[in-house]
C-alpha cells in the first residue's frame, strides 16, 4: 500500500512500486518519505517501528528542527541523519515562494542532504526514510530525482508529485507553540503571517500560469544537467559504481 494508514501523520508513503520504462519495478519497503512526524500515536510508532528502518535522514533546516525535533530515530533504533543549514539561506536561494520556478535552484541548496539521502540507500542497510515539513517541496524534489534517475516516466513522477495535495494533513505537521519562544525563527513568523484558514491547508502545486512546480523543475533540470543522472554526476558527485549501488538498492 503506497500510503500508510496512520492515524496522526501527514503525507507518509512507500515509495515504491512504479514500473520503470524499461520494465523494472521501484522496491517496496526499501524507501519511505513523509512531512514532519512531532505528532506521532503510539499506534504510528507501532506501525513505523515494523518497517525495518535502517535511517531517517531529516531534509530541514536548523530553525525547523529547532521547533519539533525528530524523536522516530530513538523509538525504533535508526540511525539519524541531518545536514545543518538555515532555512534563510533556502529562502533566499529560491525563487518567489508559490511563483515561477520556484524550485529552480533548490537542489544547488540540497546537495548536502540529497548526497546523504542517496549514500544511505546506496548502502543497503535497511529501509530509509527522509522527510522535511509538508513532505511535499524538498522531499518532492528528493523522489522526483530519484524516481527519474531510475527510469519512471515523468508523467508519472508528477502525478505522484501532485498526490501531497491531497494527502497532507498539516494537522500533524506542527505542533502549537506560542511565537513569543522563537522570536528569531523564520519559520515561526512565516507560519504567524499565514491567514488562519490557511495554515490547515495543502495548496496545490501549481505556479500562477497553471504548471506544475515539478514540471517547470524539470525543465531546469535538463537544460542544467542534462537530467537527474547528470546531475547525480555534476553536482552530488557520483560515480558509475555509485550510481549502480542506487538502482540496485531500489529496482526489482
Amino acid at each position: 500500500e503506497r500510503r500508510l494508514p496512520l492515524e496522526q501523520a501527514s503525507n507518509f508513503r512507500d515509495v515504491g512500486g512504479y514500473v520503470t520504462k524499461d520494465g523494472k519495478t521501484v522496491r517496496w519497503g526499501k524507501a519511505f518519505r513523509s512531512g514532519a512526524m512531532p505528532l506521532l500515536t503510539e499506534a504510528d510508532y507501532a506501525q513505523i517501528g515494523g518497517l525495518g528502518l535502517d535511517a531517517v535522514v531529516d531534509l530541514r533546516s536548523l530553525e525547523e528542527r529547532q521547533l519539533t525535533a525528530d524523536v522516530v530515530d530513538d523509538r525504533t533504533g535508526a540511525l539519524f541523519i541531518a545536514n545543518d543549514y538555515s532555512m534563510r539561506t533556502l529562502f533566499a536561494g529560491m525563487q518567489q515562494p508559490g511563483g515561477e520556478n520556484m524550485y529552480k535552484g533548490m537542489e544547488v541548496l540540497l546537495v548536502p542532504q540529497l548526497r546523504s539521502l542517496y549514500r544511505r540507500i546506496m548502502a543497503q542497510e535497511g529501509a530509509v526514510l527522509y522527510h522535511c515539513s509538508a513532505g511535499q517541496d524538498r522531499t518532492g524534489i528528493a523522489t522526483a530525482l530519484l524516481y527519474d534517475f531510475l527510469g519512471v516516466d515523468r508523467e508519472t513522477i508528477i502525478k505522484d508529485y501532485h498526490l501531497s495535495t491531497e494527502w497532507r494533513d498539516p494537522r500533524w505537521e506542527m505542533p502549537k507553540f506560542d511565537p513569543k519562544d522563537f522570536a528569531d525563527n523564520p519559520i515561526v513568523k512565516m507560519y504567524a503571517s499565514m491567514p488562519a484558514d490557511q495554515r490547515g491547508k495543502a495548496n496545490p502545486l501549481y505556479t500562477p500560469s497553471g504548471q506544475s512546480h515539478l514540471a517547470q523543475f524539470f525543465v531546469h533540470l535538463d537544460a542544467t544537467y542534462g537530467g537527474s543522472e547528470g546531475y547525480m554526476r555534476q553536482k552530488l558527485g557520483f560515480t558509475d559504481d555509485q550510481l549502480a549501488k542506487l538502482r540496485a538498492a531500489m529496482l526489482d
